[in-house]
This record gives C-alpha cells, sequence and structure tokens, in this order.
C-alpha cells in the first residue's frame, strides 16, 4: 500500500530541496511537501538489480535526443542511473523510471510495495509486465514511471521498446508539470486579455513576462520578456487569403520569421542553421523552425523555435516565436519552459 513519507536526509541537505509548505502529502497544491529541485529534463532511472544497470544506461542513450542551439550541441536529458543501493539519491529528481524485476526483493522492491496500491501491486505482478505512473511519489512536481517484469531480459526489452513513449510521456508531464507551477505562482491575466482583445490570439502568459513591443510602427506583433535571463515570445503575423495552403510554403514562412526578427528584434537569421520539424500548438497543426539569429544592434546573438500554425477565420499565418540570449548557459531548459508557455496558444478564449 502506498505511505506518504519525505526522505531522511532532506533535513540534512537543506539547500537541495524548495520547501513549499509544511506537513502533507498528495497531489494538491494545498498539500504541498517538498518540491524536487533541478531541472524538468533530469532524468533518474532506477533498477532493482545491480544485473541491470548496463543496460539501464543503454536505455538512457535511446531515450535521449540531441538539439544543437547555434554551435552548442545539448540533450533533451540529464539522465543517471542508480543501482538498489543508491535507489534513494533518486528521490530529489523531477523525472524517475524505475525498472523492477518484481521479486527481486531489496530496497527498490520494498519502496515500490510502499507506494503502490493494491491494484497498482497486482498489476506489477502480471506475467507480461506493466507500465505503472506515480505522481508526486517523494516531492511535489515529480513524475515516476515504474516498469515491471517476471524476468530481466523481458523487462529490459520491454522499456527499450517504450523508449520513444517514455520521452513523449516525460515531456508531456514536464510541460504540464511546468504550467502548473506557472498557475500557482499566478499568470498575468491584465495582459492577457488584452492581447485577446486586441490581436484576438489567446496564451498563458506567466506573471514574470511583461509586454515589451505591440505592433512597433504599425509591424502586426507582440512581443512578451522576461529577463534574467533574457528570454522572450513574439507572436507575428500576416495576412493571406488561404492560410492553410501558405503555412505549408516554407520559403514564405521564413520570410515571416525574417521579417519579424528586422522589424521587432533589429536581427538577422542565420538560414544554414535551419532545422524543420512537424509539431503541433495546442491542438493546432504546426511546422516547427528552429535556427540562430544574429543582432544587427549588438554583438551577439542566440537559439531561436518558431512555430507556424494558420489562422483561416481571420485569414492569417501566425509566427509564434520563441527565443532567448543566455550566452554561456544551458538552453534546452530555458527552451522547454517556454514550449511549455507556447503550448497554451490558441485561436480561441476558453471559456469560464
Amino acid at each position: 500500500m502506498r505511505r506518504c513519507y519525505l526522505p531522511r536526509h532532506m533535513l540534512a541537505v537543506v539547500t537541495a530541496v524548495v520547501v513549499i509548505g509544511a506537513g502533507g502529502c498528495g497531489y494538491d497544491e494545498e498539500k504541498p511537501i517538498f518540491m524536487a529541485p533541478g531541472s524538468y529534463g533530469d532524468i533518474a532511472i532506477v533498477v532493482s538489480s545491480d544485473a541491470m544497470v548496463g543496460a539501464a544506461k543503454t536505455l538512457g542513450d535511446e531515450l535521449n535526443v540531441a538539439y544543437r542551439f547555434v554551435i552548442n550541441r545539448e540533450m533533451l536529458f540529464n539522465i543517471d542511473v542508480y543501482g538498489p543501493r543508491q535507489w534513494d539519491l533518486s528521490r530529489n529528481y523531477k523525472n524517475i523510471i524505475f525498472l523492477w524485476r518484481v521479486g527481486d526483493g531489496g530496497p527498490v522492491e520494498k519502496v515500490l510495495r510502499d507506494q503502490l496500491s493494491d491494484a497498482g501491486e497486482a498489476r506489477a505482478a502480471e506475467p507480461k509486465g506493466a507500465l505503472i505512473e506515480l505522481e508526486q511519489p517523494f516531492a511535489s512536481y515529480q513524475h515516476a514511471v515504474v516498469i515491471t517484469g517476471q524476468d530481466r531480459n523481458s523487462l529490459l526489452s520491454s522499456a527499450r521498446a517504450r523508449a520513444d513513449d517514455l520521452r513523449q510521456l516525460f515531456e508531456r508531464e514536464s510541460q504540464s508539470r511546468i504550467m502548473r507551477r506557472y498557475r500557482h505562482e499566478g499568470l498575468n491575466e491584465q495582459l492577457m486579455a488584452q492581447v485577446w482583445r486586441k490581436h484576438r490570439f489567446f496564451m498563458e502568459i506567466p506573471g514574470g513576462f511583461q509586454l515589451n513591443q505591440d505592433e512597433p510602427d504599425g509591424y502586426p506583433g507582440v512581443e512578451l520578456m522576461k529577463t534574467a535571463p533574457s528570454r522572450g515570445i513574439t507572436v507575428a503575423w500576416s495576412q493571406s487569403v488561404d492560410p492553410g495552403l501558405i503555412a505549408e510554403y516554407k520559403p514564405l514562412l521564413i520570410e515571416l520569421r525574417r521579417e519579424m526578427g528586422l522589424k521587432m528584434h533589429g536581427e538577422d537569421i542565420v538560414e544554414d542553421s535551419f532545422v524543420w520539424k512537424e509539431d503541433t500548438v495546442g491542438d493546432l497543426p504546426a511546422l516547427r523552425l528552429e535556427g540562430a539569429w544574429t543582432s544587427r544592434r549588438f554583438e551577439g546573438g542566440g537559439p531561436f523555435w518558431s512555430w507556424f500554425v494558420a489562422d483561416p477565420e481571420r485569414q492569417r499565418v501566425i509566427c509564434i516565436d520563441a527565443l532567448c540570449y543566455a550566452p554561456g548557459m544551458d538552453k534546452m531548459d530555458i527552451f522547454r519552459r517556454l514550449r511549455a508557455v507556447v503550448q497554451t496558444f490558441s485561436l480561441d478564449r476558453p471559456q469560464p
């Protein structure tokens, strides 16, 4: 049966955690516990037997993908693997994968039996194995996945076959947790209402973001900025008789992004850095362009991600652009957070 408890070493390692309340246990923020520190890209893989450590590292390699931010290569996740005697170190990670061969005994099996409900334990004991998700097992804003099996080979094969699904699951859950935290801290609802009334798009804007530009010199675009480090989301658009078709014509999309960069940021975009991907923005189909920008106003530049969506009702092609200027800093976590905000974009305002 699942029990709620705090890590034994939490009081000793004060700097390793953020306390968001006293006592309590559960999913609701009205029942706060210690918040898992670190990045939403941090994953601990915990195995119930030392014999699985090597295979778990292979799973980590297959789970990860590389991104290029200008000239630097960063991985989507930061992954560490822990054997059963080190499982306790996973408590402070935002994301955890437990690989549990049922019957191994030891500390990992004990803690998972403590965490799982009776129904969860029954699923874990199924001969074919199971994938079981745990919300906030040891800390708030934490997500864990338990993959079970009756023998190590089938367990590890099953886990590796799920690598793509696990990658998407943790990115989806991270996006949800990031926005849940932003909502808890407070959204800039006044600015959200302002952009909806004037420009007819909706986006959940975190409280730390401020309006930096609104149709400068008549150019159709809005820039939202946050400092330390500097990062922004710009929404710009171009009128089109048939936006659905133009949204599939990449040269026109590049021209829209190029013009937006010049008019609103005083920047050039570096064409040989472009990477196109199919994506979504909320429930809208989108094309995503990843690339680099260089400033005309100062000596510097950085990465950008742009999403292009069609607005047939208002006959617009819309570019939703996320960029940052953070020399010497890793960019993956910044863009993960920007993407979470972008994914709340909608052409319809949610009803209360």
